[in-house]
């Protein structure tokens, strides 16, 4: 017998039940409903500031033809000259749409901290400062004319200095083919190559390569010596080691033996006590063989050994072998003529560019004016001897080409009247000093970033 009361009972349950699953189905709906139309807003906003950001990234890569076809705007075009302060931004200047987004651009200019506020400043009224030059490009969309999304990219352009392949010397230049392989074991301590495995020796070549020498075997047994793993701490042109036509006096050894003798008699012209030495030099005090300001010709008819906190600028010409330990620095030309450089202990190696300097730098060249058998007489017109370089304690330098100090080098012996000024120039002229007088294909984007703003907070006003 069926009891009719207990049916009633699971009926009512039945309901209750359906009722709660129809409200969780309804609370799923809303939700869902819900969660697409905030996935549909912020799909329409990612779209929306992808539109900005495609804008401004069209003005990034248009930043130097902007800059270029606008040479007038704001008080921006004395940047880079003497005496400019400040960051001086230019208008906005519509560009017009891209894919549905406007485009405006402006230009503004970091001041370099160059000391030329006082009369003896280095090189103050020779060269503009290198300020920071900005194109800033801006991406904007509107709806119903409020501005809805903007994306801001800025970008810093810089004069770059352009090297053609095979011409001039590197920051460190081999102008001759010969040297000896220390795997073939055909060298002694004194003449092999042995570039270090620290990776605070750094060589950059401004531009061009960081390392040059006079022949494609040469270059590729460098380039072996110095490995993958350290070809980074060597920057400058690509590739950063490369064959070169090292131009006069280095191209032969003719022209380099009547340089050689012009440099010297015109150290001992000079009348100063330190800028001819007949004979070897070992000076590891602190003695000054010309400074940034008032660079000299210095001289060693035999090898020089130069050490603690000795300083020089100029030209540094050293017809034996030149050793550096601790602390030195030296910028201008080094020329090592008996075919071997040192670098001993963990000094700065001679250190041609990482004391601050405004300029800093120049170029070290090694070759080898003897007979490989030692006997000068011997010797040949065709071909320079076997050369060395080595590094046999690390050390934390930075060998770094500078035009500037070279130029100045070659001044000195203008000063003077040296024939040996006529000989050598090293011609590297890389480009103009001021961004107003670039082209463009001198010009180049040296870096990218997003979102901005806060510059805007330390603009003042250009002088």
């Amino acid at each position: 017998m069926i009891d009719r009361t207990l049916q009633k009972h699971q009926t009512g349950v039945a309901l209750i039940v359906a009722l709660l699953l129809l409200f969780v189905m309804t609370l799923l709906g809303v939700a869902s409903f819900s969660n697409t139309h905030v996935q549909e807003r912020s799909a329409n906003n990612i779209r929306l500031q992808s539109l900005a950001f495609e804008a401004a990234s069209a003005g990034a890569s248009n930043a130097i033809n902007f800059f270029l076809e606008n040479p007038t705007i704001g008080a921006d075009q004395a940047c880079g000259a003497l005496g400019h302060l400040g960051w001086g931004p230019s208008d906005w200047i519509p560009m017009g749409t891209v894919g549905g987004a406007t485009l405006e651009q402006r230009t503004y200019c970091i001041a370099d901290a160059y000391p030329c506020t006082t009369d003896d400043a280095i090189d103050c009224g020779v060269r503009p400062p290198r300020s920071q030059l900005f194109v800033h490009s801006r991406g904007t969309v509107k709806a119903d004319g409020v501005t809805v999304s903007t994306r801001d990219v800025e970008v810093r352009i810089d004069i770059g200095n352009e090297w053609i392949a095979g011409d001039g010397c590197g920051a460190i230049c081999f102008p001759g083919c010969l040297h000896h392989d220390p795997k073939q074991g055909n060298c002694n301590d004194n003449q092999c190559l042995d570039f270090p495995s620290s990776n605070v020796f750094q060589v950059d070549g401004d531009g061009g390569p960081a390392i040059t020498t006079g022949c494609d075997d040469f270059t590729a047994d460098i380039r072996s010596e110095i490995g993958d793993n350290r070809m980074g701490n060597y920057t400058g042109s690509d590739p950063s080691v490369a064959t070169s036509g090292p131009g006069s006096p280095w191209d032969d050894p003719e022209t380099t033996a009547l340089f050689r003798d012009e440099v010297r008699e015109a150290a001992m012209s000079d009348g100063c006590a330190t800028c001819y030495t007949d004979g070897n030099l070992i000076d590891n005090g602190n003695t000054e063989y010309g400074t940034l300001e008032t660079p000299k010709i210095t001289f060693v008819d035999g090898n020089a050994e130069l050490g603690g906190t000795v300083s020089g600028a100029g030209i540094l010409f050293v017809t034996g072998t030149l050793t550096w330990n601790g602390t030195p620095n030296f910028h201008g030309l080094m020329v090592a003529l008996g075919g071997n450089y040192h670098i001993d202990g963990g000094g700065l190696g001679g250190n041609p560019g990482n004391q601050d300097p405004v300029v800093s730098g120049g170029s070290v060249v090694i070759l080898n004016l003897n007979d490989p058998t030692g006997d000068d007489s011997n010797y040949g017109d065709e071909t320079f001897g076997a050369v060395g370089f080595q590094n046999t304690g690390g050390g934390n330098a930075l060998y770094r080409y500078d035009c500037i100090m070279l130029q100045r080098a070659r001044e000195e012996l203008l000063g003077i009247g040296s024939v040996a000024a006529n000989i050598w120039d090293p011609g590297c002229e890389r480009g103009p000093q001021n961004y107003f007088e670039a082209g463009p294909t001198e010009l180049v984007i040296a870096s990218w970033r997003e979102n901005i703003g806060w510059r805007e907070d330390h603009w003042v006003t250009a002088e």
